[in-house]
């Protein structure tokens, strides 16, 4: 039976037995169960709750008849609880469904066509591509490695913690399917996402509330449902020039030297490399450790910016008792979040860096303007002092059975919080922004539905000093995953932040590096969690430094082929970073969770394995040119090959036909306090078919052919010395 249609989305129903059909996307049963147990303010740890006690209604007792909004009612007969379903018509052709029910947690049933699999659901590590099993949807520390959960449970509150390969800092209640469609679930609560685990033929989604609303969003490819995701939660905001340029961290102390921050300098300096911030470490919250050293903060910062470079440092969402002054003004307004009396919450959690490093702490309310108010009081000792912008760190610690300002308690509020946080972070800056002249870069780790248009930059938490799970090859799969949750401005911890029985080797920080210079956004890591200590490779080393000069000056010189990638995204939600498979389902090679489109013309594949001297890669449609070996035969896709990998490369190829567009290889730093961008390009194109598109803001070229040959053709805003490199 139709019932309606939402521009081209048509609804049909299916009575006996139930089942509705929006678009491509068929919706079944609804399940009826028990939310997972809660004890005291943790959530029971479980692998799977699964389904086995669930209640199946799937009969329609009874329905309005044609014409959206439709309205129905489910039973499963025998005495079992029963569920009503609206069906209403969304914007952007979307649809809506709500599902009410008396029980503790509810389900929906979907068809899984053969051949679909899914991605999305937020920042991944294990995987960013499904065919089979289950996804957790909330918001928590990790993963870590099997063996590092001991003792990262001593640190970290239970609430925080999730003991899974699947646990995340930014889950997405988001699946974006092959077929072409998308479903975002508008529940805070605890969810799951569960693919093929009750039948072949059938996925679900279910959360622990008694009432689910999950929308539909049509495709008909998955990169159309992908920007109709952004244009109904938001986007990113727009990059200034430096947030695309190369950081590195100084340290992870407090309070590194200044003399030890000229000669990092120096020596990055002396041998070429590329350098556009630094990152430094003193952690304004939860201790306010800048107390005493404003005169060094601001020392720091003068530094810096007199050598050309962006600088920032380090702001979480937590406030510690013995912070007296900042803990009185928060409290006094009701800024703290509280227990039950109306108290504020405490607990222990990690401060990094000092002794002790766990200490009481409370979470700001960031549902309540005081939180956010007197939070933003601290940010700006931040600003006065000189900083370019923060780490803003954490978002995942929420107490389950804390009360929150906007009277929320439970999975909900623990899950809505890192959006609370960084949107009151984004209005804070915004002032600040205005009173001091100049934009701030805020990084964040923790995420939900709506963090994407308050949080400019996204960084993948805290990895493993490894090369597997939970290290670099993770950082791939969190690449991915995030891109197809709608998030284009990430990059990784570049060498990781947690050694345990693993450990960061030469090696693998080069490939690191490699794996950065082709992210969007490309930070190192200096120090983290090192257990027992040892002395970690530097990018200032002798043996790491050629290669992180030569990285770091080719993403430089990608910087306005970023920001033009930044701008396709921002307009139709492509990622900067795209998985294949959201380009050409068809591909060989699987999950193809180890390559990527940067932007649309550049195919990138890490090295993912120590020693490696080949490995195999997936070509999409088309020519393709290697990018530092052009003489070698070009490859035409869709195909596999095996390639080989020097230690000193990363594997990148060009279309063939495209034309690149470089900053010249003398832009040293792209921070506002260095030299202006030079108005000189450098055009790589090997012209074997035609071309057209941005290289840049205000800069665009066209490849053709006529009968004399290939012609370039490229329009500026701007005067603009062009210099062309034919790769044939």
């Amino acid at each position: 039976m139709l019932i309606g249609a939402v521009g081209p989305t048509v609804v049909e129903l299916t009575e006996d037995p139930f089942s509705l059909r929006i678009g491509s996307l068929t919706a079944g049963a609804v399940r009826l169960g028990r939310a997972p147990e809660v004890r005291g303010p943790a959530l029971v740890d479980s692998a799977d709750p699964g389904h086995d006690d669930w209640a199946v209604v799937d009969r329609l007792e009874e329905h309005s008849g044609p014409g959206l909004p439709w309205r129905g009612r489910l039973t499963g007969g025998d005495g079992t609880p029963t569920a009503r379903l609206e069906v209403v018509a969304g914007p952007d052709a979307t649809v809506t469904v709500t599902v009410v029910a008396a029980t503790g947690a509810v389900g929906q049933d979907f068809l899984a066509l053969p051949g679909e699999q899914w991605c999305g659901l937020g920042e991944r590590s294990d995987r960013w591509l499904v065919a089979r099993g289950v996804v957790e949807l909330y918001v928590g520390e990790g993963p870590y490695q099997p063996e590092e959960y001991e003792l990262i449970s001593l640190v970290v509150p239970a609430w925080a913690l999730r003991n899974r390969r699947d646990a995340s800092y930014f889950p997405l209640p988001w699946v974006l399917s092959t077929a072409g469609h998308g479903v975002l679930v508008d529940n805070d609560e605890l969810g799951y996402a569960r693919f093929r685990t009750d039948a072949d033929d059938r996925w679900s989604l279910d959360v622990s509330a008694p009432v689910l609303t999950w929308r539909y969003l049509p495709g008909p490819a998955p990169l159309d449902a992908l920007g109709r995701l952004g244009r109904l939660t938001g986007r990113q905001a727009r990059p200034e020039r430096w947030w695309f340029g190369p950081w590195y961290q100084t340290g992870h102390d407090n309070h590194v030297p200044l003399d030890e921050e000229r000669r990092q300098l120096s020596v990055l300096r002396s041998a070429g490399a590329a350098t556009s911030a630094a990152e430094t470490h003193c952690r304004y919250l939860p201790l306010g450790e800048d107390r005493g050293w404003e005169g060094a903060e601001r020392a720091r910062t003068a530094f810096f910016h007199d050598e050309g470079l962006a600088v920032v440092s380090y702001l979480s969402a937590f406030c510690g008792e013995e912070y007296e002054e900042a803990w009185s003004d928060a409290a006094r307004g009701g800024g703290l979040q509280r227990r039950s009396g109306g108290e504020p919450y405490t607990f222990d959690a990690y401060v990094g860096a000092r002794q002790p490093a766990i200490v009481e702490e409370g979470h700001y309310d960031f549902a309540v303007a005081a939180g956010a108010a007197a939070w933003g009081r601290i940010a700006a000792r931040v600003v006065a002092a000189g900083y370019d912008g923060w780490m803003e760190d954490f978002g995942e610690y929420t107490p389950l059975d804390a009360r929150t300002g906007d009277g929320t308690t439970g999975t909900g509020a623990h899950n809505r919080y890192p959006t609370q946080f960084h949107a009151a972070a984004a209005r804070e800056a915004t002032t600040l922004e205005a009173g001091a002249g100049r934009r701030l870069a805020r990084f964040v780790r923790s995420g939900w539905t709506g963090t994407a248009p308050v949080a400019p930059i996204v960084w993948g938490g805290d990895p493993t000093c490894g090369w597997g799970f939970d290290g670099l090859a993770s950082a791939v799969i969190q690449l991915l995953s995030m891109a197809a949750s709608g998030i284009a401005l990430w990059g990784s911890d570049t060498g990781g932040f947690f050694s345990g029985e693993q450990r960061l080797t030469p090696e693998l920080l080069v490939r690191w590096i490699q794996f950065s210079a082709f992210c969007p956004l490309m930070r190192t890591k200096a120090g983290g969690v090192e257990l027992p200590p040892y002395r970690r490779p530097q990018i200032w080393d002798d043996d790491v430094l050629p290669h992180w000069t030569r990285w770091s000056v080719w993403h430089t010189r990608l910087n306005d082929y970023l920001m033009a990638a930044h701008d396709e995204y921002r307009e139709t939600g492509r990622p900067i970073a795209c998985p294949l498979p959201l380009v050409e389902p068809d591909l060989p090679g699987g999950a193809l969770d180890d390559e990527y489109l940067l932007g649309r013309d550049l195919l990138v594949a890490p090295v993912l394995h120590p020693g490696a001297t080949s490995r195999p890669v997936t070509f999409p449609s088309g020519p393709w040119v290697d990018l530092w070996h052009p003489d070698r035969p070009v490859i035409v896709g869709p195909t596999r090959r095996d390639v080989a990998v020097a230690p000193d490369e990363i594997p990148v190829w060009l279309r063939g036909g495209a034309v690149l567009g470089l900053l010249p290889d003398t832009v040293t730093s792209l921070a506002p306090y260095a030299p202006g961008v030079p108005p000189r390009r450098d055009l790589w194109v090997y012209p074997i078919a035609a071309w057209q598109g941005p290289l840049g803001p205000g800069i665009a070229a066209r490849l053709g052919e006529d009968e004399d040959g290939w012609v370039l053709r490229v329009e500026a805003d701007d005067p603009l010395e062009v210099r062309v490199r034919d790769l044939r």
